[in-house]
């Protein structure tokens, strides 16, 4: 009996922390599973209500396709917002309960869109759902920085910058099966829904709270209290605007390909497909961009090159008038998507005296500015649209995407030559 108590207390360590308290390998696998889960479940739900565009639009009477914009801006305009109080949602709540909170935001907004009796009830419920997405793409910082080593997170940080485009390759498998199966958009988005609310009962499950105030993040040495780091004194950074400029151009392009491409008739092949296989590139560019974070420890010359390249790929695929060369120039736009990504992200959490409460504050900060200039830009892309066509609005989008390229030589470099 001796030698099982002594098993079972092993294997209770290796879920729950060891004897020092450390969190073992099992149980950060398992959170950042979970994590990674619930935002792409949460992508599935917004890609979902833009494919069903059309039928909510009939729904609700809607005639503009600028009109229709406001279903995906009342997520990010959530955003926005979101992404600037997570941080003192963080720090009120304790992880654990941070990230059950957007949870139940995600659902309830969910499901409170499905019941809506009018279109301004629906665009409030959609809000509900962005803040609660909001808060989670914020929390992956935090959560990567205590839960892995330094040697770690560029791995976790390239696969949770493909969760978005993981959920937008499941709803592009899955949510046309869905509709068939459950006749009406509102079952459909019932159903997505039930998913996250699955991935909320089982982070209340394994989720747990942990140190915010310390410096180093890797739970495998004593870390030191570090200086208040306040809202006030981010955004008199240079940085604080930099990282988000960077990043909002090729966020501005990617919804546009996965939301408002697919809708236009200006593609030699179904633009669903195209998107697709953006969508499936983004996947090999984040394996691709993993290694290459790994390899080459610099982190702007990916997010440079890759952005240029990515920028008149996007300009290739739009006006190409080949099957072929489309299919090729989308799987490469995806691909370039998000080879960079891992190196961007590993940006701020390189930098000197970073903890996870001041990660979170910066986090919050670039997917705000981010999602602010793509709001803007994505209602400006609607009227631009209704005025002059698919064509013209796809053409201002890849222009917008050269901030990626610009941004690269204002970022400071926080990896060292090998």
């Amino acid at each position: 009996m001796g030698n099982t108590d002594k098993i079972i207390t092993d294997v209770s360590a290796d879920i729950t922390g060891n004897k020092n308290g450390n969190k073992s390998s099992a149980r950060a696998k398992i959170v950042e599973l979970i994590m990674f889960l619930s935002y792409a479940f949460f992508a599935v739900n917004w890609i979902a209500g833009t494919t069903l565009t059309p039928q909510i639009m009939q729904h609700f009477n809607l005639e503009s396709f600028s009109s229709a914009t406001f279903i995906s801006n009342a997520i990010t305009v959530a955003k926005i917002i979101g992404n600037l109080l997570a941080a003192k949602i963080l720090v009120k709540l304790y992880p654990k309960k941070a990230i059950i909170f957007a949870s139940i935001l995600i659902v309830g907004g969910s499901a409170l869109a499905v019941l809506s009796p009018a279109y301004i009830v629906f665009i409030a419920a959609r809000f509900v759902m962005g803040f609660g997405g909001a808060l989670f793409i914020v929390y992956f910082g935090p959560v990567v920085f205590h839960y892995f080593d330094a040697e770690q997170r560029a791995t976790v940080n390239g696969i949770n910058a493909a969760a978005y485009n993981v959920g937008s390759i499941i709803a592009m498998v899955i949510v046309a099966p869905v509709i068939e199966w459950l006749v009406t958009w509102q079952n459909s988005m019932l159903f997505f829904a039930g998913c996250s609310m699955v991935l909320l009962v089982l982070w209340l499950i394994f989720g747990e709270n942990f140190d915010l105030n310390t410096s180093g993040g890797s739970t495998e040495t004593v870390s030191a209290p570090v200086e208040e780091y306040t809202l006030r004194q981010a955004l008199k950074e240079k940085f604080s605007y930099a990282f988000p400029f960077t990043y909002a151009g090729l966020l501005t392009l990617y919804l546009v390909v996965l939301t408002i491409f697919p809708l236009s008739n200006n593609a030699p092949v179904d633009p669903k497909l195209l998107s697709a296989v953006v969508a499936i590139g983004g996947i090999a560019g984040s394996v691709a961009g993993i290694a290459l974070a790994k390899k080459m420890t610099l982190r702007r010359p990916p997010i440079r090159y890759a952005g240029l390249a990515m920028t008149l790929c996007a300009l290739a695929m739009f006006v190409t008038s080949s099957t072929a060369f489309a299919l090729i120039t989308a799987a490469l736009l995806g691909f370039l998507m998000f080879l960079p990504m891992t190196s961007l992200v590993s940006i701020p959490q390189e930098m000197a005296g970073m903890t996870p409460k001041k990660l979170t504050l910066i986090m919050g900060i670039f997917w705000s500015f981010s999602y602010l200039f793509e709001s803007i830009v994505y209602y400006l892309l609607g009227i631009l649209i209704d005025h002059a066509g698919f064509q013209a609005g796809l053409i201002c989008a890849v222009i917008v995407s050269l901030t990626m390229f610009i941004g690269s030589f204002l970022l400071p470099e926080t990896g060292k030559m090998k």
